[in-house]
Formats: C-alpha cells, structure tokens, sequence
C-alpha cells in the first residue's frame, strides 16, 4: 500500500508519515496529528524536526527511530512537541517502517495526546517534593487520598518509623491502609473520609497507626490528621489532602493526668467525668456503682510502711480491675477508696460480684510477729440509663451503703435504698478518712513545692496552697502569722477558712505564753478556746454571726524561722474539739510549715528566695543531702569525671525500725536521728553524692580504691550506727540493710543502676540480712519473672486458667491406684503449660498461693461430685495448702475450707489435706489447733515433705496427722546402708505414731523393691506414672 492510501484511512488516531533520511521530514499527516502539534500541513513539512521537539527529548527521538530503522522492530516514546505559540505538550508516540522508497525508509508514526494525564504526574511530583521538604524541615507527614480511585499516599517517612528505609512513596486502596490504623480508630477513619468525599469539609482526626510490621506484635503511635476536602471546576471532591503529626507524647501525657499515678486507674475527676458521660448517653439497661473502701488499711502503713502500703494499694486495684470488663468504668477515688461502675448488668449480677470481690480482698498479711487483716467494705448503688441520674447521685447513695457496711462490722456490701440520700457527717468516717496517709501526701508535698517553685503572686499561690490543705486535711481554718518584732503580738498576713472573712492583716497584740516557748521547727497541740494563741480574734472577722471567742475546738500550731531569724506560726484549726491528731498528720503539717516559711520569706527577698527555692528542691530540708532529682543529675556529672583507679557504687539503704524511734521517742528524736545519719556518710571518704528518698530511706553513690575495701567500710559504718543507737535507745534493734551495686561502666544508666541497689536491697529484707548484700543478674531475671507471674496471676485465675492434674498413689505390692495427688499446672493463652516450679514461688512469696490453694481445693471438690454422680470408684484425693494459710490464728483458713465444703455434696473423709513439714518448725500451735479442728470436721491430714523441715519426731508425735508423706530426697540420690537404715527405722517409729506412711518419688524398680524390703506399703511417684489430666486419669483407674 502506497503511503498516500494509508493516510487516507480513516483511523481515530494522530497518524503521520515520515521520511528517514540525512534528516527526518512529515511527509503526510492526518487532521487529529495536525491538531494534536498545532501545525498546518505546510507548517509541518516546512519547519525543521529539531524544533518542533523539546531539546531534552529530540536526541532519544531521534535514537528510537534509527532503531526501528536499523531493526525493523516497534518503537515506543513519550516525549514533549512544541507547537507554533512556543508551548509543550506531552504526546505519547508509537512508530514502525511502513515501507522503502527509493531506498528512503518510510515511518509511520501514531500519536496520543497524554498532556493533561503528564501534567497531573508533574503536579503531584512537584507535590510529593514539597511533601518531601516539609517534611525534612517539620515534623509533619504528608496525608492525600485519591477519592477517585479510592487510594492513599503511604509516606516514607511513616515507613521509616517502622525501619523500612529504602522506600518510595506509593499510593495504596484506603481498605489496605486502614488495618495499619488501631482497630476502634478503623470505622471512625473510614466514616471521615467518607463524609469528606461526599461534600466538602475540614476537619480533624486523632487515629492510632501500627508502627510494627505485619508478623510484630502491633505497636501504636498516636497522630492527629488535619484534612480537607478539593474540589474540581464541577464541584465533584477528587482528593482529600491534609497533614498528619505524631501527638503520642502528648496523648500519653494526657493519659497519665487522667490516670491516679501509682494503679494507673482512673483518677477521680476522670471517673467522675467519663461515668457522667456514660449515664447521660445511656437510654436502657441496668447500671451499677461500687464505692470500695478497704478496711483498716491505715495499719499497713503503720506497722509496715508506706512503700509496702503502696504495694498492697497496687495489688488491690489489681484484683478489682480484674473483677470487672474492659469496658467497665473503675478508678481510684480515694487513698484507700474505689469506685467501679458496672454497665448493662444486673443487680443480682452486681451483688454476686460484690460478694466475691470482698473474699478476694480479705487478706491479712504478715511480718515478723505482726499479722494484720485488710477487708473491704463495698457500698451498691443501682440505676436505669435514662432515668436522669449522676455520678454525683449515685456516689451519695453508694457512700451510704457503704458506711452501713462499716456500720455493720466492715467486710461485705450493702445496697442503697431510697432513703440514701444526702451528706454523711459522721464524725468516724471523716476520722477513718483522716486516716489515709501516706503515697497520696508525698503527692501533696510534691503539689507544694510545685506551686512554691512556679509562684508568680506570692499571696496568692500562699492562699491557694491554704485552700488545698482545709480540703485535704478537713480543717475549718489555716492560718499564718508573722510574729511582730517590736512587742509579743503576731500578725496574720494569710488566712483559709470556710466559715471566717477577717479584714486585710490583722495585728493580734498579744501572744499566749505557751507560744512563745515553741521553738521554730516545734509544734504543739491547741485546745478549747482561741485565747490560748491570740486575744482579740473576734474585732477582725468581717461577721461575727459564727464567730464565738470561747467556742470549743482543736488545733495545731507549727512554729517556722524566716529571713534573719524572724519566726511565725501556722495554725491548723477544726472546730471538732473532740479530734484526734494523727501521727501523720502531725507530720505533713511540720513539713508543710517549713514551706509556709519558705513562703513567707520570698515576700521579703524575692531575689534571694528563688535561689533558696533552687536550694529547696534539690536539697532535702531536713537531712541536707539532695532530692532524687538532684541526686541523679548529681551522680552524672561526678561520673563524668570519673576517676580511672576509684571503683563506683549505688548504695540503697533504710534503717531497721525506724518507726520504734517516733513511736516512743517522738518525731523531733527520730529526725535528730536522721541528721546524724547523714552528717556521718556525708563525712566518709567514700561518699560522693547522698539523697533522702523519704522518711529513713537513703540513696548514695559511693566510690573506694577496690570493691573488697569499700564493702569493708560500708560494714564497719553499719556496726558503728548500731552499737550508738542501740546504746542510746534500748530495744530499738535499729541497723542498716543495704543493696549495692558495683557500677561496670561509668557512664551506664543511672536508672538501671539505681533500680539494681534496689533488688538487692530488696533480697537484703527478704531473706532476713540486715547488713548489706550484693548484687547480682539473677536478681533482675527472678524480679522480671516474678513480676510477670505475679501481674497475670489474678487474670489467668478469673479465666480458669488453672488446671488440676492428678498424680495417682499406688500399692506397692501390685502397683494398685488407691487414692491421688492435686497438682496445679497453668496453661498459658498460647497453650503452653507451666509447670508449678515455675510459679510456685513467686506467688508464695507475695501470698497469692492461698488464693490457688482454695482454687484447686474447689476443683478437688467439683471433681469428687461428678464422679459420684457418675457412678465412679471413690478414692481419696489430697490437695495442697501453704504454710501461708497458718501465719495468723488460723480462722480464716478454717471458716474459708468449710464455707467452700458447704457449696457441694462431697463427704470430707474422701479429701486429705496436705501441709509441708516447715510449718511444723515455725506455728507448731496454731498447725495443731487446725489439725483437730479439721478432724473434727472429717478431712484426713498429711504432713508432706518431712524430712526437709528439720522437725523432731516429738513433735510429729503430737500432732493429729494421719498420714506422713517421706521427700523425695531420702531416695532420689545414691542409697547407702546407712541412708536405707535411716529411712527404715523412720519408717518403723511413724507406724509406732498409729499414722500411714507414704514414699514419695518412687521412680524405679530397685527404689520400689528395697521399699518392698523395708515394710514399706504406698508410693507415689513415676513409676507408676507422672501427673495426669483428669480426663485421662479417670480412663486410666476409675
């Protein structure tokens, strides 16, 4: 076909032909070609190739064209033309030799006109670098979604946060980007972007993204998007485009504040508003609200400390939490007070939970020769969604029900009526809430120092400060007074009360002797009548209508010293004459007076004081040596300069009761004690940095010229405090137990190494040192695997995660099953079982083994039942129960053993309860008395493991066991004769006792035959076989 004739086809593309020769030349073209380059036919034939091409893309022209000359094959380009008025545009070219004539190829060429499709490439290139330099130069990421083809742009920088470094941007289906989202974040995204395709909109968004990969354990960041929608000339939404940054920090942030700082529960004002929240959006359903207050808790603080109250405080929130669903509203509301609300539930529900959440509350623990019982008492307020209730409402009601709880004898719940309404203003329950110190008043400190570090307005950050203390401390007044210089008068420069307005400073011109005697740093406690401080009180009340000058009530007066030696008092005041100070009130007041000084004297020498303020919070102001703050920036720079031939150490110590010096010598003696404590290190050659913690609890950094020499000085400084305070003080038994950390590298985590001391000082108090113990790895590998038993324990019980395996007894005659073992074994989430060694300890050690004791106890008893009703052989079954259960009286375990008997139809000769020998060696009396106690009931009792307790056989002889189980350990390493004489004549003397006798670990045949020989009849162990489930054990010997 003639070139001519293939022009004259009518195709619906741009077609042209040209010639290949020394230059290149159109020699035809069809209209849409003319069209497409903007040139007439006699433009086009007359205007030279070079110009009607884009300079950078007439080379590649020119290169594919002689390629398809060269090979005859097709040839493919995009490339830019110029038309006549000197603008490009894109066109996308194919092109093949039609035909030789006259030697001269001849091309046909096909064009597509691709300018608007390469314009938007080039837009959003240019719009992916300006992306690309914002987000170098910001901490922005880009946001584009293509509503037209449903896509996201997936930035590089959001890839780089997962470690994906070599990664171009690309746009991916909205459905795939999505599950990179948090799951709760997915609908609320996708319903966003939605709206914002279908109308115009701006708006923003907080999701969570993943920022792990697809075979990780998702990871979320928190980023807030702000998007808006674009619109094209019809008014249709292309794109969604906007930017997104990473608020993690601050959400976390916000989190924390809404959060009480050491359950990480809710805090009150966040349960207040999220419970609010919830009732005002609730159309249906029954809602239930606990007020959980725990019993007595103020003498765990007392007899064992704050540090350990804080610990139970966590373990109870811990339970409660695990009582309830995710979704279930619970908070900390109080020091030892809880609140949970219970959505769409029951009230039957309610009271069955409350029930059980009281057994696991009721606990008593245990310390030397002191036992101490916790409870809770639980209040129930129930409510229909809709009905217009409140938080506010339904904690009054809950706050009565609970107060009749404790009305009633504590430890167990009561519903509020309709008569629950109103204040309660019983004079106990602000007494028992008084109470309440400890974890919740270092906060308040903390709060002070804040407030005194950031004041702007000296008075009024003052007379906030005295706002907070009448709320926190119940008071009804808070006065500071300046004392006047000139005569014996004082002056109230600040003031809090809620029933007295007074008129600017007042001046009192006379003083009562008794305070003049108070010395700065001294207090002393008020009574009956305001003449006893200060005369003439009434002529400055603004009204006198409450004011009565002789009116009964009870205070306490602080005494501090300020810029160049002046003094002032604080008052404490609360018209209730009849109240009790408590001892820790007493001491937050002294506290809180040295900052009113600190307060007052920024008022006479702003300049001086801030630096004073500086001195304050780095320093402790009692002791002298730094805060932890301080401590720990301390140590860094000392560490920094670290000298090559000193060996470096953390230290964390406390002194042995403490307490017993307040108790009975009084604070100012037990802070003289404190004062001298430090003077002392801080004299030492090794010390280089010491901090109080609180109370008598220190941190130092220490260094020597070797380990061997510093350890050698830290005893000899224990043994000197000892002796002088135990000479001084009689009976006080007060020492050192310390931790240290050899530091191995100077410039390691001063966090790690702090946390280090702690563990060993930790291993120090529980195994008993008083002295100084080491530390080693195996410490922080025992802490972490504790802490994760011990944290999944109560989650891992609720779901049943606990099984009983049984473990048969045998006759050793004929290898017979006669009875069994129960034996507790946790099947992980994963399916993985543990064995009890791996868990055992760890909850002994916190008491949580009650709880599985009872636990596999009630499965014992299920069991036993169902085969009963199952027509199956009865055998006896023995199950387990810790020395823990006999460190008090013993009552709580009886009463607990026999409620859950009472719950099933199971006789209790067919149960046998297993004790190990060491309770024998360490509650003799109160073993014996459970012992009889469950023989009169009808259960059989075991003494298990004897032989590792180092019990007499006296003493076994009186005790009411009917059956002795012999450890392992007499048979399980090599037997000699002696060994075998030994164990026979135990064997001989218990059956003299009238109890049976069982040997466990039998696992061979020589171990069963020299049994055999000694009179042996019953064994346990793998010879006949290991720990079953009870499915297999029933196919096996039932």
């Amino acid at each position: 076909m003639d070139y001519r004739e293939f022009i004259q086809l009518d195709l619906p593309v741009a077609v042209a032909i040209v010639s290949c020769g020394a230059d290149w030349r159109v020699e035809e073209a069809n209209a849409e070609f003319t069209d497409v380059l903007g040139y007439t036919e006699k433009e086009l034939r007359e205007t030279r190739p070079q110009k009607m091409v884009y300079d950078e893309d007439y080379a590649n022209l020119v290169s594919v064209l002689e390629n398809v000359v060269r090979t005859h094959d097709n040839g493919k380009m995009q490339l830019r033309i110029v038309r006549p008025d000197g603008k490009t545009r894109w066109v996308e070219m194919r092109c093949s030799v039609l035909a030789h004539y006259d030697v001269k190829p001849y091309v046909v060429l096909f064009l597509w006109d691709i300018d608007e499709e390469k314009r938007r490439e080039e837009h959003q290139k240019l719009l992916n670098q300006k992306y690309e330099l914002m987000e170098q130069l910001s901490l922005e990421y880009p946001f584009d979604l293509d509503v037209e083809n449903w896509t996201m742009l997936r930035s590089y920088r959001l890839m780089e946060l997962r470690g994906q470094y070599d990664y171009s941007e690309q746009y991916f289906p909205v459905d795939e980007e999505v599950l990179t989202l948090c799951p709760p974040d997915q609908e609320l995204f996708l319903k966003a972007m939605k709206e914002a395709a279908t109308e115009e909109k701006t708006g923003s968004m907080d999701t969570r993204f993943n920022i792990h990969t697809e075979n990780e354990t998702p990871k979320y960041l928190w980023f807030r998007t702000y998007y808006k929608s674009i619109a094209d000339h019809n008014g249709r939404i292309t794109r969604i485009i906007g930017r997104s940054f990473n608020i993690d920090e601050d959400k976390n942030l916000q989190e924390e504040v809404r959060r009480d700082p050491l359950t990480k529960l809710l805090n009150k004002l966040e349960i207040q508003r999220e419970t609010d929240a919830f009732l005002e959006g609730a159309e249906d359903g029954t809602h239930v609200l606990f007020l959980i207050d725990i019993d007595n808790f103020k003498g765990v603080n007392d007899n064992f400390g704050h540090t350990f109250g804080d610990t139970v405080i966590v373990d109870v929130a811990n339970i409660i939490k695990s009582f309830f669903r995710n979704n279930d509203l619970t908070g900390r509301v109080g020091g030892d007070e809880f609140l949970v609300l219970m959505k769409n539930t029951t009230l039957e529900k309610a009271k069955e939970r409350a029930g059980n959440l009281g057994e696991a509350l009721c606990k008593v623990y245990t310390g030397g020769s002191i036992h101490y019982r916790i409870s809770a008492s639980i209040g129930l307020a129930a409510c229909n969604g809709g009905d217009g209730n409140t938080y506010s409402s339904l904690f009054e009601k809950a706050d009565h029900a609970m107060y009749r709880t404790k009305q009633g004898g504590k430890n167990g719940y009561e519903i509020a009526g309709a008569k629950d309404v109103g204040m309660i203003r019983n004079g106990i329950k602000n007494i028992e809430r008084r109470e309440n110190m400890g974890a919740e008043d270092r906060e308040f400190l903390a709060f002070s120092i804040s407030l005194m570090a950031h004041a702007k307005n000296i008075d009024g950050s003052l007379n906030m400060l005295l706002n907070r203390i009448t709320e926190r401390y119940q008071l009804d007044l808070v006065m500071v007074f300046e004392d006047n210089t000139e005569n014996d008068g004082m002056v109230m420069t600040n003031y809090f009360g809620n029933n007295f307005s007074f008129y600017g400073k007042s001046a009192f011109p006379k003083k009562s002797p008794s305070l003049k005697e108070l010395q700065p740093g001294e207090y002393m406690i008020v009574k009956n009548s305001r003449s006893n401080f200060a005369t003439g009180m009434g002529k400055y009340l603004k009204s006198t209508d409450t004011y009565n000058e002789n009116a009964p009530f009870s205070a306490v007066v602080g005494k501090f010293e300020y810029v160049g030696g002046c003094t002032g008092e604080v008052i404490y005041v609360s018209l209730d004459e009849e109240r009790q100070w408590q001892p820790g009130e007493l001491e937050i007041f002294q506290e809180l007076t040295r900052m009113m000084a600190i307060f007052v004297s920024l008022r006479y020498r702003v300049t001086e004081s801030r630096e004073q303020i500086s001195s304050i919070q780095k320093k402790d102001p009692l002791t002298g040596l730094y805060n932890q703050e301080a401590f720990r920036e301390a140590v860094i720079e000392i560490l920094a300069h670290s000298k090559p031939d000193e060996v470096y150490a953390i230290e964390y110590m406390d002194i042995n009761n403490f307490g017993y010096i307040n108790e009975n010598y009084g604070y100012k003696v037990g802070d003289s004690v404190l004062k001298m404590f430090a003077q002392d290190i801080f004299m030492q050659e090794y010390f280089r940095a010491g901090c109080r913690l609180y109370s008598d609890f220190f941190l130092l950094l220490i260094a020597d010229e070797s380990q061997e020499k510093m350890i050698d000085r830290l005893h000899n400084r224990n043994k000197r405090f000892s002796n002088m305070q135990n000479h001084r003080y009689p009976n006080s038994g007060m020492g050192i137990s310390a931790g240290v950390y050899i530091l191995e590298d100077n410039k390691m985590d001063i966090e790690f190494a702090i946390e280090n001391a702690n563990l060993a000082w930790k291993n120090a108090k529980n195994t008993g040192k008083r002295d100084i113990t080491l530390y080693n790895p195996s410490l922080r590998i025992q802490r972490t695997e504790e802490q994760k038993i011990v944290g999944e324990f109560y989650e891992a019980l609720y779901r049943d995660d606990f099984q009983m395996y049984l473990q048969p007894k045998f006759i050793l005659r004929d290898r017979s099953v006669y009875g069994a073992e129960a034996l507790a074994r946790w099947k992980r989430p994963d399916g993985k079982i543990l064995p009890p060694g791996m868990f055992i300890d760890s909850l002994e050690k916190i008491g949580y083994i009650t709880e599985l004791d009872f636990y596999i106890y009630e499965e014992v008893l299920k069991t036993l039942e169902k085969w009963d009703k199952q027509h199956r052989r009865k055998i006896v079954i023995s199950t387990n129960f810790s020395g823990r259960h006999f460190e008090s009286d013993g009552e709580e375990f009886l009463n607990r053993i026999q409620h859950v008997l009472s719950k099933y139809s199971v006789r209790p000769e067919y149960i046998e309860i297993e004790v190990t020998e060491g309770v024998l060696v360490k509650n003799v009396a109160v073993l014996e008395k459970c012992m009889n106690r469950l023989h009169e009931i009808g259960f059989r009792v075991a003494i298990d493991d004897f032989g590792t307790g180092y019990s007499s056989l006296s003493v076994l002889a009186d005790m009411p066991a009917d059956v002795i189980k012999i450890d392992k350990s007499f048979i399980n390493k090599g037997m000699t004769e002696q060994k075998k004489n030994l164990l026979y004549e135990i064997g001989r003397m218990v059956k003299i006792l009238h109890k049976d006798i069982i040997i466990e670990g039998v696992e061979t045949e020589e171990q069963e035959q020299f049994l055999k020989e000694g009179g042996f009849t019953c064994g346990q162990g793998y010879l006949c076989n290991c720990p079953v489930p009870i499915g297999d054990f029933e196919k096996m010997y039932l």
